[in-house]
């Protein structure tokens, strides 16, 4: 009897274990800094309309992001990227290019081939210790 109770217990709790939302599904915040370089050609490349103090595209056959920083203004140009996979976060991160002005970065990331990026560009103002300033267009990437 003592085994029977066990067993529906386990799997009652197995059960609500399911159910019951939790934040082991939550998406943790990647923040990676850019390494300076130089993206290829235009063709290769899926890019947002240019800013005066920012740049971003995206190589989709290398999961590639690349930021441009046009502004010399102690601030940092970054692209804010959300992964959805199944029509749900996966992954969500930053990508930083904390280079001069004038100076291409990328971000290396890896991506599942059936799903959607998502990016916004902005900037941050790293030493301030507040959060970027985003434009409020989202690209879609891939």
């Amino acid at each position: 009897m003592r085994k029977i109770v066990l067993a529906l217990s386990m799997a009652f709790a197995a059960v609500i274990g399911l159910l019951a939302p939790g934040t082991a599904m939550a998406a943790d915040f990647e923040t990676d800094y850019a390494v300076a370089g130089t993206p290829p050609s235009g063709e290769l490349l899926r890019c947002a309309d240019a800013k005066s103090d920012v740049q971003v595209c995206y190589e989709v056959s290398g999961d590639r992001w690349w930021v441009l920083d046009n502004k010399s203004d102690g601030k940092s140009a970054v692209v804010v990227w959300e992964n959805y996979r199944n029509g749900s976060l996966y992954r969500t991160g930053m990508c930083v290019n904390s280079h001069s002005a004038g100076t291409w970065a990328s971000c290396n990331k890896n991506y599942y081939e059936d799903s959607v990026v998502y990016g916004w560009q902005g900037v941050w103002n790293r030493s301030s210790g507040s959060n970027a300033d985003l434009y409020v267009t989202r690209w879609t990437f891939q």
